[in-house]
């Protein structure tokens, strides 16, 4: 299917944030098969970290999270199905420790799909804030990172590519918006490629940009992305947009989209 992409101008700005924590992987999936997985937590700052490991329900939104209500909680939630050790750490610095969720005994995944996050959080620790003069400012700060773990039971997972505008960021170069819309009562998790093919017959076609870890959730309508192009014009040719698998799904394409891509006079 193709369809007529202009520029238009539009603004736009992103935020970043920074946790002195690191987790890996940044997402898991159990089922009846696996029924075990392993985080790593490791402490890369200069002090003595003391942390404990739980869960926290999110609903997934188009751009992002949020916490859940009661109600979808209880349709949502994939703790109830699921044990964690250990509960509470300390990690000396430079130190990891591994993190281990299972599937309770006896227990089956329950039919479609079930999802919470692990949440690890360090306590407080004093940092100084310098500030202008002689004095620095001391506060307590905490750290908290969550990643999905997904538990699977019965069921498909689909996606489609919606809603494709060519925009523009705040420098004035060119940035792709689209919307990934779940098809199935699985998630999906992959890439989305965004290629450009000139009309030039003899002009090799070319990537023009990648964004790893999109994944489409089954309690959001849609997941809306942005691929920053690093280019002002493309000229006349098909851009070629392509949401491929990774992880459990490495290898299968979910959907793709072509566009005749006209400048504006």
């Amino acid at each position: 299917m193709k369809s007529l992409l202009t520029a238009i101008l539009v603004l736009f700005w992103a935020g970043q944030s920074r946790a002195d924590i690191g987790v890996s992987p940044l997402r898991e999936v159990l089922d009846d098969k696996t029924r075990q997985v392993h985080f790593v937590v490791s402490n890369p700052t200069s002090r003595i970290m003391d942390g404990r490991a739980s869960w926290i329900d999110l609903t997934a939104t188009e751009t992002g999270y949020r916490e859940a209500v009661i109600g979808t909680r209880r349709q949502l939630s994939a703790a109830p199905y699921l044990t964690l050790s250990p509960a509470h750490f300390r990690l000396e610095p430079g130190a990891r420790i591994t993190v281990t969720v299972r599937l309770r005994d006896a227990q089956r995944a329950p039919a479609g799909e079930r999802r919470s996050h692990l949440l690890i959080e360090t306590g407080a620790a004093r940092t100084l804030l310098r500030k202008a003069g002689d004095r620095g400012l001391q506060v307590d700060i905490g750290a908290g990172v969550s990643v999905p773990v997904i538990l699977r039971g019965s069921g498909k997972a689909g996606a489609k590519i919606e809603n494709t505008r060519l925009l523009r960021d705040s420098d004035g170069m060119l940035l792709l918006s689209t919307s990934i819309k779940p098809v199935g009562k699985h998630s999906t998790f992959g890439r989305l490629v965004a290629t450009f093919h000139p009309d030039a017959n003899d002009t090799a076609s070319h990537r023009l940009a990648e964004r790893e870890n999109v994944a489409g959730y089954p309690d959001a309508e849609r997941r809306t992305v942005e691929l920053p192009l690093g280019f002002f014009s493309l000229g006349r040719g098909e851009l070629t947009l392509r949401y491929e698998g990774a992880g459990e799904f490495q290898g299968r394409i979910f959907d793709e989209r072509r566009f005749d891509i006209t400048p504006p006079e």
